[in-house]
């Protein structure tokens, strides 16, 4: 792997005929303001650029993106002159039908934000410094052509917002307001990402949100672990997709005594947990590593091979215990 800059990464593709453009499994609102807003600032400059994703993006983002490719489209990163992946830190959660090792053959680029990025790419620029991958896209697009165009904007400023929780996290430097500001100079509908985002959420949703709280809520740590458990019951209850999940999270981060708060759900044979921090003396980042996930200091995620969700519980409780205790 050759680290490089982003500017020669952008370079890169704009000289390719044509680019695939590839993300994390779930993609949030920072995977897909990239895999989007890269396709629009290719194509617009006459790349033939695709979107691969292994399944259609959550609801909210439905009325934002639009025509990309699944897995029965039958195309292949060997299509393309060259294949990018943005916002994933690792080859576990890159969503391809594809092995990696069929993309290290190939002319395979890799952008990212993350902690210990290990995505074997020929071409890589990681920036752990910035607030997403959106930032050091808009960023290194801004200097490429100071008329950026709005649709590319607007996208590009959705995954800044989604990742700096719109500009209320601590990821949020003068940097980042100063380009998410040239960004809407360039004409950005900003109230229509804000109402896909914030205003947009099917009913059915609102109401598991209730019982989660009402029904599923745990406290820890005397208050300042809040964590919950999404079972199966509860996702067939109220007919709730997991890929929707994004948001669920900051309602237990909300109460006033969690600094940490996890959401635990079913994976297979496995539980996934998403973790939150709102204290910088208290990062999640090194707790989920313990257990081969990834992320950010204060905000990461992990799979624990347990049986139940309360061995969950005893083998993440003494973990959260000596945490908040330091």
């Amino acid at each position: 792997m050759a680290e490089t800059t982003p500017s020669d990464l952008f370079a890169r593709l704009l000289g390719a005929k044509s680019v695939l453009l590839l993300a994390h499994e779930r993609p949030d609102g920072d995977a897909l303001g990239a895999l989007f807003g890269m396709r629009s600032f290719l194509r617009r400059r006459g790349v033939a650029a695709d979107v691969f994703l292994m399944a259609d993006p959550p609801y909210r983002y439905h009325g934002i993106v639009a025509d990309y490719l699944l897995p029965q489209s039958g195309r292949r990163a060997a299509d393309y002159e060259a294949t990018i992946s943005l916002d994933c830190a690792n080859c576990e959660r890159l969503a391809y039908c594809e092995s990696v090792e069929v993309l290290e053959k190939l002319n395979f680029l890799n952008l990212d934000h993350h902690l210990h990025n290990s995505i074997p790419a020929q071409y890589s620029y990681v920036d752990t410094e910035a607030s997403s991958t959106c930032e050091i896209l808009a960023r290194t697009a801004l200097e490429i052509d100071p008329a950026l165009e709005a649709e590319s904007a607007g996208f590009f400023l959705m995954g800044m917002m989604t990742d700096t929780g719109s500009f209320r996290f601590a990821n949020t430097k003068g940097r980042v307001l100063r380009v998410a500001a040239s960004l809407l100079d360039r004409g950005v509908d900003l109230e229509k990402i804000v109402n896909a985002l914030y205003f947009s959420n099917p009913l059915k949703q609102l109401q598991l949100e209730a019982e989660l709280v009402t029904d599923h809520l745990k406290l820890a740590c005397g208050g300042r672990f809040a964590y919950a458990y999404i079972d199966d019951a509860l996702l067939a209850k109220h007919d709730f997709d997991l890929r929707e999940d994004e948001g669920l999270i900051d309602i237990l981060r909300g109460i006033d005594s969690a600094v940490i708060a996890m959401l635990v759900s079913k994976k297979g044979n496995a539980f996934k947990l998403s973790m939150r921090s709102k204290d910088g003396r208290y990062p999640v980042i090194e707790l989920a590593r313990k257990f081969s996930g990834g992320g950010h200091a204060m905000a990461a995620g992990a799979t624990i091979h347990a049986g139940t969700f309360e061995e969950v519980e005893t083998i993440i409780l003494p973990e959260i215990e000596a945490l908040l205790a330091k």
